[in-house]
């Protein structure tokens, strides 16, 4: 196996990783668990969104699509991983919910699991350096006119 399908199918594992766990704590969120809202939008609607348009970006055959689907998927997940990964640490918790569970923590309790924002953070920097490695470099390395 080439290295190239090698890191496309780990970023693949990745970004499929990241959506069905935004999936998951979105369809817990329909039940009833707390996910946090930036303005009226449970913000894990929009890192479900955006892990999907990562994950678009990864099946679609066009290089020019693929580029701007990722960056702005990636983008979004990255801000808000951070953002709540900043306020978890400095509120001692109850901002992002914990893996496994879904819901909300109270405090700073973490025996009851880590904060998917950690998570998530850690997940989209291993991600942006595979489709750095991969996908981007092998667009950067085709000739001008192959590029749009």
């Amino acid at each position: 196996m080439k290295t190239n399908q090698i890191i496309h199918i780990a970023l693949i594992a990745l970004v499929s990783y990241g959506f069905f766990g935004a999936l998951y704590i979105s369809y817990q969120n329909l039940q009833g668990h707390a996910c946090p809202h930036l303005l009226s939008i449970p913000v894990c609607y929009i890192v479900l969104a955006a892990y999907g348009a990562m994950l678009l970006s990864l099946l679609i055959p066009h290089k020019g699509c693929k580029h701007h689907f990722f960056s702005m998927g990636w983008g979004a997940a990255f801000v808000i991983a951070l953002l709540a990964s900043i306020a978890e640490f400095f509120t001692e918790g109850a901002v992002c919910p914990v893996a496994g569970s879904g819901s909300m923590r109270a405090g700073s309790d973490l025996s009851t699991g880590i904060p998917t924002c950690y998570i998530s953070l850690i997940l989209l920097v291993a991600i942006l350096a595979l489709f750095i490695k991969g996908p981007y470099k092998k667009v950067c390395e085709l000739p001008e006119e192959q590029n749009s």
